[in-house]
């Protein structure tokens, strides 16, 4: 089955989230052959917060024109044949639905997450100066918080930019 691609793989950056020893899934290995090697980059920093701050900065900011849709993926995704939607989904920010242990997470249709994420030069151009672009973020009284992608995602709905989840992506710990 043939299946249109919202991207072009060669104008697609894909940032792989691998810390702490820059080990991958089988699955993802496979998968980010669709990509050329050039446009593959590992980002091996401790804190995901800060990398994915680190991999906005130094390889989203500084990349080639050329290069039109970003590619954010942690290293424990497993992606397969059910995650073709997302490459195939409109939307300048899209996320793919993974297994987290928690219930609550996709209980918004357009919520999205950073464990594999896609974003195009649109994005880029609305958000280059909203550094930091990954927050966490904490309720009011400090006891609860909200992962990094919440903000993100709030930056790119107020630029109004248009946000899409599609597909499913299996995460290696949380199966």
């Amino acid at each position: 089955m043939e299946v249109e691609l919202a991207l072009h793989p060669a104008t697609t950056r894909v940032m792989v989230f691998a810390w702490p020893d820059r080990s991958i899934a089988w699955e993802m290995a496979e998968w980010l052959r669709i990509f050329p090697p050039d446009n593959c980059y590992s980002v091996c920093r401790k804190d995901v917060v800060a990398a994915r701050n680190w991999a906005m900065r130094e390889l989203v900011l500084k990349a080639p024109a050329r290069i039109q849709d970003f590619v954010f993926v942690d290293r424990d995704m497993r992606p397969g044949p059910r995650t073709l939607p997302f490459l195939a989904a409109e939307g300048d920010l899209v996320g793919c639905a993974y297994p987290t242990g928690r219930p609550d997470t996709w209980a918004s249709p357009t919520v999205v997450h950073a464990g594999l994420l896609r974003f195009n030069r649109k994005v880029v151009e609305a958000l280059k100066d909203k550094a930091p672009w990954w927050q966490v973020t904490y309720s009011p009284d400090g006891c609860e918080f909200g992962c990094e992608c919440g903000s993100f995602q709030k930056k790119v709905e107020a630029a109004g930019l248009a946000v899409a989840r599609a597909g499913w992506c299996g995460h290696r710990e949380k199966e």
